[in-house]
């Protein structure tokens, strides 16, 4: 029999079967590779899988050698491969020789890096801090190994140092519901449930911090940007962007930062409070700001350094005013002082007068409501206001050129000219605590001003209208406004020219004396009385104003009067004559008069006539009078 061919000449799809295909050997080929690599990261990591110590010294040194503050862990430590290599480290603590700095974490978790497991090192990449409690204490200075950041710090700018320095890897830090406690020149500040994102992966690469906290039961989100956060630490310029968000306030900044011994800022900042003082009490100032200052927002270009800060082109929004020009603070031997030149093209004055002491009760009379001064003595200000229009309700002035200072608790306040109803008009007054309440001087002058507007913004009564120069010269001291009144002493001049006084007209009343004296006691309160001139000297003493000297001149009369006006009963008490003149003002002897009066509490003022005196003039009416009684 013939052999079979099959048996000695096999065909070719036989033998391609007997051979493997290449994806088989592909796949071959990696599982061998997979097996050589986990063969190679087991041997790797074999000390730390089995030996918590060595785990422990390997994350120590990294974290030691990055952040410069020594490491320890009170509890376990353990080693993971899957999902992905990490690490756990239960009770860790971190803190610096001095004790500037103290970190104790309930757990670290830390993501490993997979290529360097290949060589045998152990290269955490990210570290999250679980519940960690930290103390900051920066009244102290830091002592501890020097860390990659301080290396960076110390390089010299623009070497192959500082360049090696800006090329170590560092990471990212999260922290967890966390809590801060800080000491800073004997204040303490505490931070908690701090959820936080330190992102640094290289030392000369951008470095953001974001993360929140509550802070005096507030929450308030945070950002810092650095773009060349080793440049800063250097001493030289970087980008800086940060953020502070609350409910109560928000602030931002952009611009270049500097450290080291020219450390400064320049840059564009913005803040925005619902209410400044809710915002100052957060971090807990009491500022004795006058007024709400409530939905603040504020803007400018700022130059910061330490001990002082200018903020040009500013624009300021608070209480319904707005606010342009330059401020600058500065803080000389532990003693800020604040100077600013602004303008406004509007201001109302209402809002910064809202906190001010009521002058009078609801029963009209002086306020017996003790002053309650804030302590002033703590810092300077120097402010200078140009404003276009200003308003204190009805009463407006034009122009203004308002100052107000701060000097050792002593707080003065000037308008030191303004165009006020078609006149000018000039004010200062001071206040100076003192252990009994305070010390109150001011003085003020009109030129020219319109006294019948005047009287109506300021009363709702025009009883006079013309042009009126006056001047008043006060000082009292006081613990109430009852008691500051009583004490007050002074002086006061008034002229008052080309007006006229309504409800009365003298003129026509004084030239019917002599024929019709009874009508004269109608007319003299209908009309108006025209006014060429009125003067008048005051002098207060002790919180009484004595009227003398007074005249007032007009066509066919002439008025002479003086009285007084206790001003703690808030009331006046003056005697007049008016008497016929010719037109030069002469008055002969034979001239006819009228005695009158006006008193009464100052909202309630009343013209009293002596009727007596017309009914006697009357050949008619003066038999009606009853007889006096004869002398015994």
């Amino acid at each position: 029999m013939r052999p079979s061919i099959l048996a000695n000449d096999p065909s070719p799809a036989i033998e391609t079967a007997r051979r493997p295909s290449a994806a088989a050997l592909r796949l071959l080929a990696i599982a061998l590779a997979a097996a050589a690599t986990l063969a190679a990261i087991a041997a790797a990591v074999a000390p730390w899988l089995f030996s918590p110590a060595a785990l422990m010294d390997a994350v120590a040194d990294q974290l030691q050698g990055s952040s410069g503050l020594y490491v320890a862990a009170r509890g376990k430590t353990s080693f993971s491969l899957l999902p992905r290599p990490s690490i756990a480290v239960e009770g860790v603590a971190f803190a610096d020789r001095n004790g500037a700095l103290i970190i104790e974490a309930g757990e670290l978790r830390g993501d490993v890096d997979v290529l360097p497991l290949l060589t045998g090192r152990l290269k955490v990449a990210a570290v999250k801090l679980v519940r960690p409690h930290a103390r900051i204490d920066c009244d102290k200075t830091p002592d501890g190994a020097r860390g990659a950041a301080a290396r960076a710090a110390a390089a010299k700018p623009a070497t192959l140092e500082a360049a090696a320095a800006d090329n170590v890897r560092f990471g990212t830090v999260s922290i967890v519901d966390g809590d801060a406690r800080v000491a800073y020149r004997g204040r303490s500040f505490i931070l908690e449930r701090i959820n936080a994102n330190f992102e640094w992966r290289r030392i000369g690469e951008a470095a953001a911090l974001s993360g929140a906290f509550d802070f005096n039961g507030e929450r308030l989100e945070a950002l810092l940007w650095v773009a060349r956060p080793g440049a800063l630490l250097r001493g030289e310029e970087s980008v800086v962007t940060s953020r502070l968000d609350g409910e109560t306030f928000q602030f931002e900044a952009q611009g270049v930062g500097q450290l080291g011994a020219n450390a400064r800022f320049a840059g564009r900042v913005a803040a925005a409070a619902a209410s400044a003082r809710r915002a100052l009490a957060l971090f807990g100032v009491a500022a004795p700001l006058p007024g709400p200052f409530s939905d603040m927002q504020f803007s400018a270009q700022a130059a910061l350094a330490p001990g002082e800060a200018h903020f040009t082109g500013a624009r300021i929004f608070v209480d319904g005013n707005e606010f342009g020009g330059d401020l600058d603070f500065r803080k000389e031997d532990g003693r800020p002082t604040l100077t600013a030149e602004l303008k406004s093209e509007f201001l109302s004055l209402r809002p910064f007068l809202s906190d001010a002491p009521p002058l009078v009760d609801s029963d009209g009379r002086w306020s017996e409501q003790p002053f309650a001064l804030p302590d002033l003595s703590g810092a300077d200000m120097d402010l200078r206001l140009a404003v276009g229009h200003a308003r204190l309700g009805r009463m407006k002035i034009n122009d203004a050129a308002i100052t107000a200072t701060l000097r050792d608790g002593v707080v003065a306040f000037s308008i030191d000219q303004a165009q006020a109803y078609r006149g000018a008009f000039k004010f200062r007054a001071s206040v100076a605590p003192e252990r009994d309440g305070l010390v109150l001087r001011a003085n003020a002058q009109t030129t020219a001003v319109e006294a019948g507007p005047l009287l109506w913004d300021a009363y709702g009564k025009p009883l006079l209208a013309g042009a009126l120069n006056a001047t008043l010269v006060l000082d009292g001291a006081g613990d109430r406004m009852s008691a500051l009144v009583q004490s007050l002493n002074g002086r006061a001049s008034l002229a008052f020219v080309d007006g006229e006084i309504s409800g009365v007209d003298l003129e026509k009343a004084l030239q019917g004396m002599e024929k019709r004296p009874l009508s004269s006691a109608v007319d003299i309160r209908s009309g108006r009385s025209i006014v060429d001139a009125a003067s008048a000297a005051i002098k207060f003493e002790n919180g009484v104003a004595k009227i003398s000297d007074g005249s007032v001149r007009g066509p066919g009369f002439s008025v002479a009067f003086s009285g007084s006006a206790p001003l703690a009963e808030r009331a006046l008490a003056i005697k007049a004559i008016a008497r016929e003149a010719d037109n030069a003002g002469k008055i002969s002897d034979s001239a006819p008069s009228i005695a009158f009066e006006v008193a009464g509490r100052w909202d309630e003022l009343a013209l009293k006539f002596d009727t007596q005196a017309f009914i006697r003039r009357s050949d008619a009416a003066a038999p009606l009078l009853p007889r006096a009684n004869p002398s015994p």
